[in-house]
C-alpha cells in the first residue's frame, strides 16, 4: 500500500485500527471508499489522542486526500457538545496529516434521532465548522493546506 492513506497509517498503533464505523448500534457503510483507507477509533487503546478527553469517534482517511472526523449519537445530539468533538478530531487529525497537500475535511455526525430544526442548525451554525492548521473550514467545503 503507498498513498495518502498508508503515510498516515504508518503514525497509527495497529490497536486503535478498525475494520469498520459502528457503535451502540450505528452503522456507517462505505461500499464505494477507496481500498486505501484508514478507520481510527479514537476510542480504543492506542489512541493519538491518549488519556480520555474530548474527541470524536473516528477518523477516517481515503486516498487521495480525504479525512472525516465521524461522530455517532444514539439519541438526539447536543449540537454545541458534538461541534466540540468534531473539532478535537480535526485537531488530532491535522496532526497525523502529511505536510504539503491538499486535503479535503470533512466532519460527519450520524445520529438516529437527528431532528430536522437541529439538523438544519447544525449545518448553518455552531457545528458547521472544522478548524485544521489554524484555520476555521466550513462544513460542506473542501479545504487547502
Amino acid at each position: 500500500m503507498s498513498g495518502f492513506a498508508y503515510e498516515v497509517l504508518r503514525q497509527i498503533d495497529r490497536r486503535c485500527l478498525a475494520d469498520g464505523i459502528d457503535k451502540g448500534g450505528c452503522r456507517v457503510l462505505q461500499p464505494d471508499a477507496p481500498p486505501a483507507r484508514a478507520v481510527v477509533d479514537l476510542d480504543a487503546d492506542g489512541s493519538p489522542l491518549g488519556p480520555p478527553r474530548v474527541r470524536c469517534d473516528y477518523l477516517f482517511f481515503a486516498d487521495p486526500n480525504l479525512v472525516a472526523q465521524i461522530e455517532i449519537k444514539n439519541s438526539e445530539p447536543n449540537v454545541v457538545r458534538v461541534a466540540r468533538q468534531l473539532q478535537a478530531g480535526a485537531d488530532a487529525a491535522d496532526r497525523l496529516l502529511p505536510r504539503g497537500r491538499e486535503i479535503v475535511c470533512r466532519p460527519v455526525l450520524v445520529s438516529k434521532s437527528l431532528r430536522r430544526k437541529k439538523q438544519k442548525r447544525t449545518e448553518t451554525g455552531s457545528g458547521a465548522v472544522s478548524r485544521t492548521q489554524g484555520k476555521v473550514r466550513p462544513k460542506r467545503t473542501c479545504s487547502t493546506r
